[in-house]
């Protein structure tokens, strides 16, 4: 259970043909009430068609009740005609869930540069409306591409409502072209919480900020990237309002539940076998450390070294030392894998044997001291293998 732990929600996914062999690859979550909505995406200047009408629904006022999302296509770059069909499917599924057509959200993800089959989709629509249940397997295994496992999630928030505790719930898809702005890959959250717009779009973009945003997986950029929370109001708790401790509650729950999400995009990137957790201190910014972070965990060059257990480190100095950031290597110390490897600018006393020995573990921890600030940020990678390129050079 993840997207219908909160009161309130249900989810499907089936198959649809877009897919060959059968494999589940559309899915649909469902709020039983209107819900205040949320959502950040990708930069990327050539968006997918369902990304887009997405944008643009959540401009419009009012509430929103319905994602629906497909694997097996990107939907993207696709012309007039890719956002023409995009507005037949969204409106189809409207008329059957008898909403509102601007309450229905979009998302896709795939191959770009093809068409949706818009008549198997519509098809699909109503057997994937009579399988809305509490189950949420099926639509946490209906999104996903390239990825080996479905990603869920679930928390209490400690804020207390007449039903019963807030909660959250997530789920997440995402295995490689992850180079995160704004948001990586395709995640639906939803919560229970009476909460005002403003302060879940604050809540979302921080934890976005602390999560999504410092993940990579092969540094590039998707057309399809994006994060939405629906909060349908089920648990009846007090208004949660910016600036209470209500807010900071839920705001520590939902960048928890995020923090979670992207651990496990990254443990499941194409061809990964190591997760690279890089803790940047030190830093005369919160932006200085997210930048080094982010550039030390999208490296290709650290990337493989790890993936080789190498105890190259000079790699990652020199990954830092390539970003726009205040730093001195005078000040600067470096440990890999728990093993200090340079100190204040000078080369320390390590052991190659010990270093290689543990960069044997699943999980390897760099942590770069700039030494001139206070500020710090933690990024998240994982290596770069033989099989992402065997991946993706057969990926149609």
């Amino acid at each position: 259970m993840s997207v219908t732990y909160p009161r309130g929600f249900l989810s499907a996914g089936i198959s649809a043909g877009i897919k060959a062999g059968n494999k589940k690859d559309l899915a649909l979550v469902f709020s039983e009430e209107p819900a205040v909505t949320a959502g950040v995406s990708t930069t990327n200047k050539f968006k997918a068609a369902s990304l887009l009408l997405s944008l643009a629904h959540l401009r419009q006022a009012g509430e929103k009740q319905a994602v629906l999302l497909n694997s097996g296509n990107a939907n993207a770059i696709n012309g007039r005609e890719g956002m023409a069909i995009t507005s037949r499917i969204v409106s189809a599924l409207a008329q059957a869930l008898k909403i509102d057509l601007p309450s229905v959200l979009f998302a896709s993800t795939g191959k770009i540069g093809l068409l949706l089959p818009e008549k198997k989709i519509v098809g699909a629509l109503p057997k994937l409306i009579k399988n809305l249940s509490q189950n949420s397997a099926p639509a946490a295994r209906a999104i996903m591409t390239t990825d080996r496992v479905p990603k869920e999630t679930v928390r209490e928030t400690g804020i207390s409502g007449r039903t019963g505790m807030v909660r959250i719930g997530g789920m997440a898809k995402g295995a490689g072209m992850i180079k995160p702005e704004l948001a990586t890959m395709l995640v639906v959250l939803t919560t229970d919480a009476v909460i005002e717009k403003e302060a879940l779009q604050l809540a979302l973009r921080e934890a976005v900020n602390q999560s999504f945003n410092l993940i990579t997986v092969d540094d590039d950029q998707s057309t399809n990237d994006f994060v939405v929370i629906l909060a349908n109001g089920k648990a009846a708790n007090p208004r949660i309002k910016k600036e209470t401790k209500e807010f900071a509650l839920f705001q520590e729950e939902l960048t928890g539940c995020c923090l979670e999400l992207a651990r496990k995009l990254v443990a499941d990137g194409e061809g990964a076998h190591k997760v690279m957790v890089v803790k940047v201190t030190g830093a005369w910014s919160l932006k200085d450390a997210r930048r080094v972070s982010r550039r030390i965990a999208g490296s290709n060059l650290v990337k493989t070294a790890l993936a080789g257990e190498s105890p190259n480190w000079g790699r990652i100095l020199a990954s830092a030392g390539s970003c726009a950031a205040r730093m001195n290597p005078q000040t600067t110390t470096l440990s890999l894998a728990g093993t200090m490897v340079f100190d204040a600018g000078e080369i320390t006393a390590y052991s190659e044997k010990t270093i290689h020995q543990a960069l044997a573990a699943p999980e390897i921890e760099i942590a770069l001291d700039l030494g001139i600030g206070n500020f710090s940020a933690t990024a998240y990678g994982c290596d770069l293998t033989e099989d992402y390129v065997k991946i993706n050079k057969d990926y149609s």
